[in-house]
């Protein structure tokens, strides 16, 4: 259990936010997964272009075993959640 609730430090970026990449807007409000997901955590972002950074999906699995954390965190930062989480 220890694992789980600290394994997230390590994990995400909590400074940023990572978004999905088919949707940007609902209700007014911006569309965000949850915290960024460091650069080298692997199967965290569905695709990376240099120029424009990388895409992320709720299906990845840091968004999926830490959803409860991610909703969290779109709720406090004021996000509307992804249409499959909703």
């Amino acid at each position: 259990m220890g694992c789980y609730l600290m394994a997230p430090l390590v994990i995400f970026d909590f400074t940023e936010t990572a978004y999905p990449y088919a949707e940007e807007n609902f209700a007014g409000r911006t569309v965000a997964i949850g915290p960024k997901p460091y650069f080298l955590v692997p199967g965290a972002m569905r695709d990376f272009d240099i120029p424009g950074g990388a895409d992320y999906t709720e299906t990845a699995w840091p968004f999926v075993v830490w959803k409860p954390l991610c909703v969290f965190y779109c709720r406090v930062k004021g996000y509307e959640l992804p249409c499959t989480w909703r």
